[in-house]
């Protein structure tokens, strides 16, 4: 009942900034973005949304200078496999919501929210381009980015996970090509520990 009730108000959440996301975009704050910070700004805004909710449980009117800082600086480079364009957004773009959340009333503290994520500009981008704070999910996906792989492909990323454990287990280098012997039969279980028999997995592949 809980996970409902939070799924709910999860939706809530999101509903409501989108719908000042929809004002600020018509607003002169908007208009004084760059056309990157723009292009970036839908994202931005609901991925803070959703992880102030989803992670520390701070509805909109419960937004503060703590969890700002929480949120931007180690929870959003942590989990988001963005590009670095995203990042530079990120303070502009929450500086400018911020500001027009304030000139319209609509959020008590906007303004000194507004103040504070404009002071860690170059701390957000700096936190999100170092290996050492991402989790492991945002990790294994930028190897896979960087493999050229589509993250959204639920059966490619797969592959690519059978692949990258064959290789630890084989101490080979993530980069390296697998290669199996003939002598695997068709129908043998695939060396890559997939499960799947050999000619239906890299078997299939392969050919």
């Amino acid at each position: 009942m809980d996970a409902e009730r939070s799924e709910e108000e999860l939706d809530d959440v999101m509903n409501q900034v989108y719908d000042w996301g929809v004002a600020f975009s018509q607003s002169k704050r908007y208009e004084e973005l760059t056309e990157e910070q723009k292009s970036e700004s839908y994202a931005v805004l609901m991925s803070f949304a959703d992880y102030s909710y989803s992670y520390l449980g701070l509805r909109p009117e419960e937004w503060s200078v703590t969890g700002l800082d929480e949120c931007c600086m180690h929870i959003l480079p942590s989990k988001i496999c963005a590009g670095e364009p995203f990042f530079r957004a990120v303070a502009p773009v929450l500086s400018a919501f911020f500001s027009f959340l304030a000139e319209r009333r609509l959020l008590r503290n906007a303004s000194r929210l507004a103040r504070k994520v404009a002071r860690i500009d170059k701390q957000i981008v700096r936190a999100a381009s170092d290996p050492g704070n991402w989790g492991m999910a945002k990790t294994l996906a930028m190897v896979a980015i960087e493999a050229g792989v589509d993250v959204t492909d639920e059966e490619e990323m797969n592959a690519f996970i059978t692949s990258l454990n064959l290789k630890q287990a084989l101490e080979l280098p993530p980069d390296s090509e697998l290669k199996f012997e003939h002598r695997v039969g068709r129908n043998d279980p695939c060396p890559c520990g997939s499960g799947k028999k050999y000619k239906e997995c890299c078997g299939q592949r392969k050919s």
